[in-house]
This record gives structure tokens, sequence and C-alpha cells, in this order.
């Protein structure tokens, strides 16, 4: 299941996107007030080990200072 979700979140984000913002790809369903905070956890999780793998960037967004990841091309 992570290796699909990774499959999926490299494919989504070919551009800058935050944890929050990678939801879809991940879960494949909405994700609730109850479920957030473990959802977010993890698309960190997931976001984190493909920038330390050398598959995606990390940037801070100026607007508010989250950290994006990015598909390295």
């Amino acid at each position: 299941n992570h290796h699909g979700g990774l499959k999926r979140l490299l494919a989504y984000i070919d551009t800058p996107k935050s944890g929050s913002e990678c939801f879809a790809p991940l879960f494949k369903r909405s994700i609730g007030e109850a479920e957030y905070g473990l959802a977010l956890v993890e698309s960190v999780a997931h976001l984190s080990h493909l920038y330390q793998t050398g598959l995606a960037t990390r940037d801070v967004r100026d607007s508010d200072g989250a950290f994006v990841y990015q598909r390295k091309e």
C-alpha cells in the first residue's frame, strides 16, 4: 500500500504541494476532522521519504511558511 501511495504521490507533486494538499492521491477518499492529524502525519512522512531518497525537492512556501515538495525532473 505504501509503495502504491508513493507512486501516486510522486506523480501528483508536479508542482509544489504541502502535506495537507496531498491527501487525495494518498488516501483516495475524503479526510474528515477526526482523521486529519493522522492523515497529515502520514502524508508528510511519505513526502519526506521522497525528499530523502532524492526524488523530490523541499522548499518553504513564502505565503504561509509550509514545507512544499515537488518531484525532481
